[in-house]
């Protein structure tokens, strides 16, 4: 649940500006892409003054990031909180993590809770993972393995990779959900085909231990050097041990498929470097 990943100033900029066009946000959308964050501040904060929500949003980004400014969670959190009433998803999903991580605030749960499920009514996908995250472990909420999955689901069905892997690992463990474990192949396989390293190590154990797919072990081996590749210290351990029982030639096969091999993103989908 980090804010970072949407708190960017310029992804509100060129979201926003084909439907701004009053005097004032162009100016500043100018101002700020030459990097002269004082004078888009400037042009912004009348805009905010006087209840437009997307600036209100981008003031309290400049604050929370201290462009143009001196760095102020408080201040930030104050106007994202005039978006958020407005329905604005980011600034009700930065207020969701700024309650759950106190920034700027007493950390309360509840809040957090709140601002989170505003958001993710309104189809935010990061905001649904939380959701599904806090039903999952109680808090801000009493936990609830279903509600939980039903969050996991529609961040999901969006390709929140994250949210495929615990879908896919509820459906492994039935948890929250009637085990199933060919659905928990599809959506841990989904999060996998992203570059989710956690997810290639689930495909790597699903392919060794046979279950809801043929037992492969230089398929197992490929997900396993996928995952390790990015650090992940059980696949390492995983592949290793896997290389004592396999021929010399099926090991080399499976290196140069995970070599060969590239994610499927969806659109607009940073890919995971391996």
């Amino acid at each position: 649940m980090n804010k970072k990943l949407l708190n960017s100033i310029l992804i509100a900029l060129m979201a926003f500006a084909s439907c701004e066009s009053f005097a004032g946000f162009n100016e500043g959308k100018a101002a700020f892409m030459a990097r002269d964050f004082a004078t888009a501040l400037k042009e912004f904060k009348p805009l905010a003054d006087k209840g437009d929500m997307q600036s209100q949003h981008i003031v309290g980004m400049m604050y929370d990031e201290g462009q143009g400014v001196k760095q102020d969670y408080a201040i930030a959190a104050e106007w994202y909180k005039k978006a958020g009433a407005q329905g604005h998803q980011d600034s009700q999903y930065n207020l969701g993590v700024m309650y759950a991580q106190a920034q700027g605030m007493k950390q309360d749960d509840v809040e957090s809770f709140k601002w989170f499920e505003k958001a993710a009514k309104q189809g935010h996908i990061l905001s649904q993972f939380a959701l599904g995250r806090l039903y999952t472990i109680g808090r801000g909420t009493k936990p609830d393995g279903k509600l939980a999955c039903d969050w996991y689901r529609k961040a999901a069905e969006q390709n929140h990779y994250k949210a495929q892997l615990a879908l896919g690992k509820n459906y492994l463990d039935g948890n929250g959900i009637k085990k199933d474990v060919a659905m928990a192949e599809s959506w841990i396989r989904k999060s996998a085909e992203q570059g989710h390293h956690k997810a290639e190590y689930e495909m790597g154990m699903l392919y060794r231990d046979g279950i809801a797919v043929k037992k492969d072990s230089k398929e197992a081996y490929m997900w396993f050097e996928l995952a390790a590749k990015q650090d992940h210290v059980g696949a390492a351990q995983a592949r290793d041990a896997m290389a004592k029982t396999m021929k010399a030639e099926d090991i080399a096969a499976a290196k140069l498929a995970a070599s060969n091999w590239h994610a499927k993103l969806p659109v607009d989908t940073k890919p995971v470097v391996h």
